[in-house]
């Protein structure tokens, strides 16, 4: 009984400091209050939100690969404000085109490739540790864990399937020192992910 009133407390704390935000890549779901969301059409809007010039800190291949996607809209954006102008925890988020690793045999190649992938895109070893086939919003998806690409950082991604062919990225990172008391928030976030 103890454990039920204290999982609810937690609960209900969460939902009544959360606001639901609405994305045009099919989905809705509650983040903290504290928390800001910058959608894709917004940041398209308003591509000077977001300075590229001072990006030491982000390896090169992965700026390349990013800097697009966020300036054509291709990606929505929820932060913890942090008004020192260093790395704010964020959760980003990308529809893509592929399939989800949900098999066995699937799950075993992605995990054994995401690590050596990482490390080249990141330009620094990745460990990886956690891969493995969840469930959210009631489609299949699959959950990584891993050393985020800035130093002191760590990254959840969730890659979800939306349909055959298209899947969306959910892709968490927070500072290693924010990282225990954040996590909870995170994952109730996207638990209360709904796919439209």
């Amino acid at each position: 009984m103890k454990y039920f009133l204290l999982t609810s407390l937690i609960l209900l704390s969460f939902f009544t400091q959360a606001k639901q935000a609405n994305s045009d890549f099919g989905y809705s779901m509650d983040i903290p209050d504290t928390w800001s969301a910058l959608t894709g059409p917004e940041i398209k809007a308003n591509p000077e939100l977001f300075n590229f010039e001072d990006v030491n800190s982000i390896p090169d291949p992965l700026l390349q690969q990013i800097i697009p996607m966020i300036r054509s809209g291709k990606m929505d954006f929820y932060f913890l404000p942090d008004n020192t102008n260093n790395f704010a925890d964020n959760i980003n988020v990308m529809k893509q085109i592929g399939q989800v690793a949900t098999t066995p045999e699937k799950i075993k190649e992605t995990c054994a490739a995401i690590p050596i992938e990482l490390t080249n895109l990141f330009q620094r070893n990745i460990k990886l540790y956690t891969c493995e086939k969840a469930q959210v919003s009631g489609k299949d998806a699959l959950y990584v864990k891993f050393d985020g690409a800035l130093a002191n950082t760590t990254t959840m991604q969730y890659h979800i399937k939306k349909s055959e062919n298209v899947f969306l990225i959910f892709t968490a990172t927070l500072k290693n020192s924010s990282f225990d008391n954040a996590e909870a928030d995170i994952q109730q976030a996207i638990s209360t992910i709904k796919l439209n």
